[in-house]
């Protein structure tokens, strides 16, 4: 028997004294009346997710760190936001994707408290993970439904899993983020029968920012889903060209046909939202920025963009995207309201 199957069998076999119950207290921190700012950071991780939550106080939140070889990057990048320590690091659940550099993370910041589902993978990944866990002396704390605990200002709320499911996406954790009016879901990689269940427990699920669920797979983001969180705006985290079509054509077209505003990793880079609690302002690494105000049902870009329709399918692009028309067939807009207003609608690849 190797060394890693006595591990997997130790931790099934003690689940009860490695996992934690979570507590309301289980993170120092509480609300405040007296909202400075917070920030949150989706990662340009590829195929993969990770986010971080910066709030005014000092204090920080790590959702997901990419696939292993994203170590680097992730650190660098987290240095580069002048980040100490990592109150909660939270690893939604075991697919490398998502957890894939999450022992370089511990092993290189101050971490408080680790989330982590009860469901354990046979991989060398998850072991690393665990073994980064040990050596730093930490110990797993396994999401109770319902619970919250607060951070830097935020109230984290767990939605699910709701229950054990024999697929890994489905045991993904569940948090809904609210500072002051502002709110934000993140729901790892939770597919459809992962959302029923949440949906069912009828929680309040209502979210201005939606980070999309399984990278834009149409098997996420049911419609029930997507009318209970009824976002205004909705972050994709996926990569150009990746095997498994992501994001899929039925998901950008749900989001589209709600007039969700969508910001995505792969096309522009890094993106980076901010808030006072009321308002969100956003910028990506493509140079864009964004004003949102609560009740927009659109962003209003304040770079000097230009919008190029297609006269022939009467779609609209951006000025990078890989299905311009020709010249010939081009008719060009000042805004996206302009093209819009002239019955155009927007192109379901660069989603501008």
């Amino acid at each position: 028997m190797t060394k890693f199957l006595k591990k997997l069998i130790s931790i099934a076999a003690l689940t009860s004294l490695f996992f934690t119950g979570c507590a309301m207290d289980s993170v120092s921190g509480s609300v405040s009346n007296n909202l400075e700012g917070m920030e949150v950071h989706f990662l340009n991780v590829g195929q993969a997710d990770c986010s971080l939550i910066k709030f005014s106080d000092g204090s920080n939140v790590l959702i997901d760190a990419g696939n292993n070889a994203d170590g680097s990057y992730i650190t660098e990048y987290l240095q580069n936001e002048d980040v100490k320590k990592l109150d909660v690091v939270v690893g939604t659940h075991p697919h490398e994707d998502h957890i894939g550099s999450l022992d370089t993370v511990i092993k290189n910041f101050d971490v408080g408290a680790v989330y982590m589902p009860d469901d354990v993978a046979t991989t060398k990944t998850f072991e690393d993970v665990i073994d980064a866990i040990d050596e730093k002396g930490l110990s797993i704390t396994e999401p109770v439904m319902g619970d919250t605990f607060n951070v830097g200002g935020g109230t984290f709320k767990i939605l699910g899993p709701q229950k054990k499911y024999s697929d890994h996406n489905n045991n993904s954790i569940v948090l809904k983020l609210t500072y002051g009016d502002v709110s934000f879901m993140f729901t790892g990689d939770a597919e459809a029968e992962a959302e029923s269940d949440i949906l069912s427990k009828g929680y309040d699920l209502k979210a201005d920012v939606l980070k999309v669920g399984h990278h834009g797979s149409s098997t996420s983001t049911s419609d029930a889903w997507l009318t209970a969180v009824s976002p205004s705006y909705a972050v994709i985290q996926s990569e150009t060209g990746n095997d498994y079509g992501h994001p899929h054509k039925e998901t950008i077209e749900k989001l589209n046909n709600a007039k969700i505003q969508i910001f995505r990793n792969d096309t522009m880079g890094e993106i980076v939202m901010k808030s006072d609690g009321k308002n969100i302002s956003v910028t990506a690494s493509d140079g864009t920025t964004y004003e949102l105000s609560k009740g927009d049902t659109q962003a209003t870009n304040t770079e000097n963009t230009v919008y190029i329709g297609n006269v022939n399918s009467k779609k609209f692009h951006t000025e990078n995207c890989s299905s311009l028309p020709s010249e010939s067939n081009s008719v060009y807009f000042d805004s996206r309201n302009e093209a819009v207003s002239e019955g155009y609608e927007p192109c379901g690849r660069c989603n501008p």
